[in-house]
């Protein structure tokens, strides 16, 4: 086989590996996503159970990266302090040494065909004929024996290379050339978007003896900075948490990495020395990676506050570092983007709520609600980018909800800036029963009160009732003449005003309770 053929084989298996391992990670992530993402949030109580979550939401997702960017996402959100979520980051560093572990344990000892196959052909039936429900446990199962074929291919075009390729000219046995490997190693992740690649290319590599033990390791190092990189990119346009979150990763994996640079050799001094009868190199190699992650968080962990403060001074706040009022980020993730949704939704409640009680002449005049009409304008701009269907169960009817309060809420807004309300509320006598209504509306609302749907759509009814009998009656006296035509249409006016702004809230009340859910979610209310 020529050099070009070998180098075809050689990239095709890094191609193949990095499909599988992204259809994989889309698969996984699709399985338990919702549950990773609640374990976040829920075991992320201080910096050691962070870590442990860490570690296991990425063995679960089979990516780093999107346990960081979640977290980041989370940061961003004001649902995790970033000193919770540094735990967190670390521990990503850990778990994502396990595919090494995988690969070096199975990957070379069987017929990776023999896996592969069966496994790629359950996972594209299941992706045929099961139904978009199966499509994660299809994916995962057909990127599993992708991975497995990639490395099969890595394995056969590492051996052509062998023969090939002499790597003697940059020796790992001095610092210059492993800082050398170390640079391509960093490179490599960076080109490939993933150091789980480049670590079992190193595998492979070292498998087939294209290049030594010292070398890998090197290059193994590398690889653990350029997995940083996606973190970096992760912070983007955030606040200066966010900054602190992605960039307490970058500092880590560096500062880890280059101390690990120069414990390559004592580390093979004492390999030999502790297992003198065992000379696989591969699982040495993943050994290596391993430790030097864990001791890293191990050492730093009694010491994480000291790190925060650290990471703090790097990134210092700004007068322009406010919060956005919605994370862009957590888009990828529908559960949390209607999560966040529906915080700055409830959040604008009180504004209003205040608005109606002045109106109905029950509180001084509150600040002024521009603020609450560009929140709900980006708000709509915001759920606009969340797509789902109706397959999607819980969050799709969380969205419908959402569309459905924004909208009840862009129309209570425009209704509280109507001043012939107030001019006739503060001086009419004929609507006191009315505003009463209103105002246990409201407070329930402003005291997260419980209100039985019945209870609800009673208040509504009276108010309806209340508004067809000052009809009549207004009607009477403007008839009889012991009331002028305009008094008489603005009370009119304002009794309609008064019910459709109870029936707002009313169906505003309803559908931030659907919002608020977490378990199965029930029906929605219509209208």
């Amino acid at each position: 086989m020529d050099m070009s053929a070998v180098t075809l084989e050689v990239i095709g298996g890094i191609g193949l590996f990095l499909l599988g391992m992204s259809l994989m990670t889309e698969g996984l992530k699709s399985l338990a996503g919702e549950p990773v993402r609640k374990a976040l949030m829920r075991f992320t109580r201080s910096p050691s159970s962070g870590v442990m979550t860490g570690i296991l939401a990425t063995i679960v997702t089979q990516s780093s990266s999107a346990t960081i960017i979640i977290t980041v996402g989370f940061v961003g959100a004001g649902m995790l302090a970033y000193s919770q979520a540094l735990g967190v980051v670390l521990g990503a560093s850990v778990g994502t040494t396990f595919t090494g572990w995988m690969v070096a344990i199975i990957g070379f000892k069987l017929k990776l065909a023999t896996i592969a196959s069966p496994l790629i052909f359950i996972g594209a039936f299941l992706r045929l004929f099961g139904g978009s429900r199966r499509s994660g446990l299809a994916f995962a199962l057909a990127g599993f024996g992708l991975v497995f074929v990639g490395i099969d291919s890595l394995q056969s075009g590492m051996a052509g290379l062998q023969e090939k390729v002499d790597l003697g000219f940059v020796p790992a046995d001095h610092l210059w050339g492993k800082l050398v490997l170390m640079v391509v190693g960093t490179a490599f992740t960076l080109l490939t978007q993933s150091s789980t690649a480049g670590v079992i290319s190193a595998l492979a590599a070292l498998h087939s003896g294209v290049i030594n033990f010292e070398q890998a390791a090197a290059l193994v190092v590398g690889m653990n900075v350029g997995t940083t990189f996606t973190s970096a990119i992760a912070t983007i346009g955030g606040n200066v948490h966010v900054r602190r979150t992605g960039f307490s990763h970058v500092v880590f994996n560096t500062i880890v990495s280059g101390c690990a640079l120069f414990l390559i050799t004592p580390y093979i001094q004492l390999w030999h020395l502790c297992f003198p009868d065992t000379p696989q190199a591969e699982l040495a190699l993943v050994a290596f990676h391993t430790l030097f992650n864990l001791v890293g968080v191990l050492i730093i962990l009694p010491f994480i506050g000291y790190y925060a403060r650290f990471i703090a001074r790097l990134f210092p706040e700004r007068g322009g570092d406010e919060k956005p009022l919605l994370d862009t980020s957590l888009l990828k993730y529908p559960e949390l983007a209607l999560t966040e949704v529906s915080r700055v939704l409830a959040q604008q409640m009180l504004p209003l709520v205040q608005q109606i009680a002045y109106i109905l002449g029950q509180s001084p005049r509150p600040v002024s609600l521009a603020h609450t009409g560009r929140t709900l304008n980006e708000a709509k701009a915001y759920i606009d980018q969340i797509h789902l269907d109706s397959s999607d169960g819980k969050d799709w009817t969380r969205l419908l909800s959402s569309i459905h309060l924004l909208d009840h809420m862009q129309r209570l807004h425009e209704r509280c800036q109507n001043a012939q309300a107030v001019i006739v509320l503060h001086g009419e006598d004929q609507l006191t029963s009315a505003k009463q209504v209103l105002m246990t509306l409201t407070q329930a609302l402003v005291e997260s009160r419980p209100l039985a749907p019945d209870q609800a759509g009673l208040l509504v009814g009276q108010l309806q009732t209340q508004e067809q009998h000052l009809r009549e009656l207004t009607m009477q006296q403007v008839a009889t003449g012991s009331l002028s035509l305009d008094t008489g249409v603005s009370r009119m006016e304002t009794a309609r005003w008064m019910h459709r702004v109870g029936t707002h809230l009313v169906r505003i009340y309803q559908y931030l309770g659907v919002m608020a859910q977490t378990g199965t979610a029930s029906e929605a209310p219509h209208g």
